[in-house]
Parts: C-alpha cells; sequence; structure tokens
C-alpha cells in the first residue's frame, strides 16, 4: 500500500513539473471518455433497446409496386 501511495505522490509531482502535458493528459482522457459515451448511447438507443411497441417483433414493412405504371415502391396508407 505504501509503494502505491508514493507511486501516486510521484505522478502528482511529475505532472505538476509538466503542467501543459498534464493539459493534454486531461483533455484526451475528457474527449475519449465523452466520446465512449456518446457512441454507447447512440448505439443503445438504436439497438439495443426495444422497440416502444407491444409485440414490436411482430411488425412489418408493407410494400406496393405498380409495375405497369414504372412505380417501384408506390405510398400507400394502411389504416
Amino acid at each position: 500500500m505504501e509503494t502505491m501511495i508514493g507511486d501516486i505522490r510521484y505522478a502528482v509531482r511529475s505532472l505538476l513539473r509538466a503542467p501543459l502535458f498534464a493539459v493534454a493528459a486531461v483533455l484526451t482522457l475528457a474527449l475519449g471518455i465523452g466520446a465512449n459515451t456518446a457512441v454507447f448511447s447512440v448505439v443503445r438507443g438504436v439497438l439495443l433497446r426495444p422497440l416502444p411497441h407491444a409485440d414490436g417483433e411482430r411488425l412489418v414493412y408493407l410494400r406496393q409496386s405498380a409495375e405497369l405504371a414504372g412505380i417501384d415502391n408506390a405510398l400507400f396508407s394502411v389504416p
């Protein structure tokens, strides 16, 4: 335990001797942690969270084509 406290004191003294390096290290860590949090939030919201509907796995996408009119994906409304 004493060696760990000594190592922490040495690290703090080293960072105080080089304040520009300390600022760069802190900013790098802050940007990395912020980017990681943002990416995880997007992945969680898009991929991991279930759909907000009952029986969400039964949802389907309906498509209609009108080949004679040359329309591949015609829009229509389903009541």
